[in-house]
């Protein structure tokens, strides 16, 4: 399954790679520079998001089931 997450404004959170370990300088829904993806950003469902979901570091936009 994979989330489509939107960037909260003021809150910045890490972006985990596939073997769940955070992508250093990088922020989820957020491009290098750190401003907020218009479109959001694409991510493999983890509890690293779910649990920043709950907390509002950031939004769930969609999930989508692989095929």
């Amino acid at each position: 399954m994979t989330l489509l997450i939107q960037a909260v404004d003021g809150r910045l959170f890490s972006l985990v790679d596939a073997s769940g370990h955070a992508v250093r300088g990088r922020f989820a829904a957020r491009d290098k520079g750190g401003a907020a993806m218009p479109g959001g950003e694409l991510v493999r469902d983890h509890t690293h998001y779910r649990r920043a979901i709950l907390r509002g570091d950031i939004k769930l936009v969609a999930e989508q089931e692989h095929p």
